[in-house]
């Protein structure tokens, strides 16, 4: 009788034991889906990223510097090289939107990504052109968005930007306007 009782106690807690079991399986098979996703998401974003590294060339520093300074005397190469530089740069703060979606990011997290970078890349004309004429849809709608709110109004916190506020900074406020520059035929103006 005693025996019979406790297997009546018994049956249900081992059915609600097994039944935890079960679900904490189902979920750790879950998160090791989603963990091999972002793994081959990310394997993919380093072979693309290492394809656009490649097409930058050896001298992407020239090819920026002509973008922001004298975009009327760039070339077809310099705008392959441009293109590379840029959408290397804005799917590495994708990725932070793709870890997000994943869950492994907070919302903030990749938002912030974005107000930190983005004006850094697309703050002057040719990279808010490129961004308007080319990228802004190839990514998804909150992601480009985001960036929109963000490039709209980044108006001097852009690489070039920060250039001259830094050469200013060094060799004094007269040097502030214009500096050297790859441009032919002269200085190039600041855009």
């Amino acid at each position: 009788m005693n025996l019979d009782r406790l297997n009546r106690w018994l049956t249900p807690i081992a059915n609600v034991a097994l039944l935890a079991g079960l679900v904490l399986v189902a979920y750790e098979l879950n998160q090791n889906r989603s963990l091999a996703r972002m793994e081959l998401v990310n394997e993919g974003n380093v072979v693309q990223n290492q394809i656009w590294a490649n097409l930058m060339g050896e001298l992407p520093g020239e090819v920026i510097a002509r973008a922001h300074e004298c975009p009327e005397q760039m070339t077809y190469a310099d705008f392959m090289a441009m293109d590379a530089f840029l959408f290397t740069s804005m799917n590495t703060l994708y990725r932070n939107y793709e870890l997000h979606e994943e869950g492994i990011y907070t919302d903030e997290e990749w938002r912030q990504s974005v107000e930190t970078y983005a004006s850094w890349f697309l703050g002057n004309p040719f990279g808010r052109a490129w961004w308007t004429e080319e990228a802004r849809g190839f990514f998804p709608g909150e992601f480009a968005g985001h960036v929109d709110e963000h490039v709209s109004s980044a108006t001097g916190r852009d690489s070039y930007a920060y250039w001259v506020k830094i050469r200013s900074r060094l060799l004094g406020p007269e040097h502030s306007a214009t500096g050297p520059s790859g441009c032919q035929g002269g200085a190039g103006q600041p855009r």
